[in-house]
């Protein structure tokens, strides 16, 4: 059984919020909505978030586990460059159904984030996907773990800056040749330049990483005059034809060439 907490003033609903709710609400007998006005329960939602609860925000709870919804992810704003103004967007179904999911899996996929290079913070985009998606995030560190823990689905390495030990390397290739998915998001370093390692694990499936950066010669793919901020076309499909039908581009600056054989 889930409830969904809506907090909001009295006399201030959002109909199009209510009109949703009551769609989830009238579809499963498991659904609940509760109104909780701030007003007389001023701190119902301290007990599920600490941040500033905005009106018409959501609290979706069953047992022990809850997620908070607010009204800025339900009415999402994005800056648009060209006209200065933001255009709205509402992810009303997207955000409550992704809370539900939540609420209510058993298990949840484990992203382990592998630490001890220097690498990168996720950028708050895809943090946010992330938990959308309800994968959870667990930082790893091999040197005191030893090996990949059984319950990872998962392990990424984003933006180090450093190379992987030896011993990291052979644990990582284990767990690969076990099944284990590993996705590396990497490029050239100032410190270290190729990290040998870390490359190295792409060797077993015919992949090289080449030194130095990738400098295109066709100024109809790069951009803003400088040849290291790669332009490439866009292959069709499902993906990529709205986003070329839109006239949109990929900027890819500072790229590690990889030599496939």
């Amino acid at each position: 059984d889930v409830t969904i907490y809506w907090v909001v003033q009295s006399g201030k609903e959002d109909d199009v919020i209510e009109n949703l709710l009551n769609k989830y609400e009238s579809l499963s007998d498991h659904i609940q909505v509760v109104k909780k006005n701030p007003d007389v329960f001023p701190t119902f939602a301290q007990q599920y978030t600490d941040e500033t609860v905005t009106n018409n925000s959501l609290i979706v709870e069953c047992g022990d586990r809850s997620r908070y919804i607010s009204y800025n992810d339900i009415y999402i704003q994005e800056a648009d460059i060209y006209s200065y103004s933001y255009n709205t967007s509402f992810d009303g179904e997207g955000a409550i159904t992704s809370a539900i999911d939540y609420v209510t899996a058993e298990e949840l996929p484990q992203l382990y984030l592998l630490e001890g290079h220097g690498e990168a913070e996720l950028p708050t985009e895809f943090a946010g996907q992330l938990e959308k998606e309800n994968i959870e995030t667990v930082s790893l560190s091999l040197l005191s773990e030893g090996s990949v823990p059984e319950e990872a689905d998962c392990v990424m390495i984003y933006a180090p800056e450093s190379d992987i030990s030896t011993e990291e390397k052979d644990i990582l290739a284990d767990y690969v040749a076990g099944g284990g998915k590993l996705l590396v998001c990497a490029g050239p370093t100032e410190e270290d330049g190729i990290l040998e390692n870390l490359y190295g694990l792409l060797a077993d499936y015919g992949v090289t990483a080449s030194e130095g950066i990738v400098v295109e010669g066709d100024s109809g793919h790069y951009a803003f005059q400088t040849p290291y901020l790669l332009m490439p076309d866009m292959a069709e499909s499902d993906i990529t034809s709205p986003l070329i039908a839109d006239n949109y581009y990929v900027l890819m600056p500072i790229s590690l060439g990889l030599t496939v054989g």
